[in-house]
């Protein structure tokens, strides 16, 4: 974990540093060539400064240890931060689809950049695709939805520099201000609906869910596994940062001693240490065969994975 958090970091600075440069240069640019487009990009590169503050911050909570206030760790400040830059991006997008309508509603001018204008956009487009691509990289290496989630963002920051130079070309060839208008229209619907799939996707997190049934299944088939247990069921698996705490009762013979049912509750940890990978803790509670209740099934049991 200490490894993981310091490649957060590092990746969070280089965002940092990359969209101070880029945020200067768009800004500077667009002033100097009468771009307005151009200096809001500018400006929503000062946003990706902010959201990589963020990163930057979650990184340092994550890598404090266990306490008394939160014996599980601090893993879930990721899953927070990844949601506030959710929510940047919608406000982001929100903005951008206000500001495209309204010009559309009343039919305001469109500036076009000059050549100065258009060679701050292209640096913009390859920086920041470097930049996305080197935090993709990060986030599935490290298994990082923060990072992830910053990825996306540089990538809708690519689409949005590329739309606002593509858009303005193609004004400048037809004389068609309009196009710029339209481009900007549809990016600002492609951010809305992936600042909302980052929400989906950190909310089921926040609320413990867990959409991958595959794991579940690979729990059942580690506890048949061990002989003398059976039965598994109230099994829940939510996740922390990266890592799987795991809860679930099985059922043992219960004319065996207390020592024996203990040996066949670690012989059940490890066989699901072997079959899931990065556990952070696991809960194996021990019942007398034939005495689970119906009521008592909270979590999942074989049958009830199947009927999903």
């Amino acid at each position: 974990m200490d490894e993981r958090t310091r490649k957060i970091k590092r990746a969070s600075w280089l965002g940092i540093m990359g969209n101070a440069f880029l945020s200067l240069l768009k800004i500077s640019a667009g002033f100097y060539a009468n771009s307005l487009a151009l200096v809001g990009d500018g400006i929503d590169s000062l946003s990706d400064i902010v959201t990589s503050l963020i990163s930057l911050f979650a990184a340092r909570i994550m890598a404090a240890p266990p306490d008394r206030e939160h014996p599980w760790g601090h893993g879930r400040a990721e899953t927070i931060a990844t949601r506030m830059i959710g929510f940047a991006m919608f406000t982001a997008g929100f903005q951008l689809l206000l500001s495209t309508v309204r010009q559309l509603m009343s039919h305001e001018g469109s500036a076009l950049p000059g050549m100065a204008a258009m060679a701050a956009a292209l640096i913009s487009i390859i920086l920041k695709t470097i930049l996305a691509a080197y935090k993709g990289i990060m986030g599935r290496q490290l298994e990082s939805s923060l990072l992830i989630a910053d990825a996306r963002n540089m990538r809708n920051d690519v689409f949005l520099s590329t739309a606002v130079l593509l858009g303005l070309l193609i004004s400048h060839l037809t004389g068609l201000p309009l196009f710029d208008r339209i481009i900007a229209l549809l990016l600002s619907i492609y951010i809305l609906i992936s600042a909302i799939g980052i929400f989906r996707e950190s909310g089921s997190e926040l609320m413990d869910g867990m959409e991958d049934p595959d794991l579940y299944k690979r729990l059942f088939d580690a506890v048949d596994l061990v002989p003398g247990a059976s039965n598994p069921h109230r099994c829940r698996i939510r996740k922390i940062s990266t890592l799987y705490d795991i809860d679930l009762d099985i059922e043992v013979d219960g004319n065996i001693t207390v020592s024996e049912s203990h040996h066949i509750a670690n012989q059940v940890e490890e066989a699901i240490r072997g079959k899931l990978p990065r556990i952070f803790d696991i809960m194996v509670h021990v019942e007398p065969a034939g005495t689970s209740r119906e009521e008592e099934q909270y979590g999942l049991s074989p049958g009830g994975l199947e009927e999903k």
